[in-house]
């Protein structure tokens, strides 16, 4: 392989590999929010949001999972 090709290749394929590891974003704030469902289970989604609110010392609570335009998000709060 051309060592001028190789580089961006492997650049664009490290960048594939480490954004699909960092898995699904947290919006919210300390007093709770929302988890993109997608490709996750309501377990997991149970442990993002626990891991979320310890940050701010709390505990999390599921409250729902919502569908809004197609897309589904669990809802929690920290308690």
């Amino acid at each position: 392989m051309n060592p001028r090709l190789a580089a961006p290749v492997f650049g664009l394929l490290a960048t594939f590999v480490v954004s699909g590891c960092m898995g699904p974003t947290v919006a919210g704030t300390e007093i709770g929010g929302a988890i993109p469902m997608a490709g996750i289970t309501r377990q997991k989604a149970a442990e993002i949001a626990r891991a979320h609110c310890l940050k701010y010392g709390h505990s999390s609570r599921m409250l729902a999972i919502r569908s809004d335009a197609g897309e589904k998000a669990a809802v929690f709060e920290c308690i």
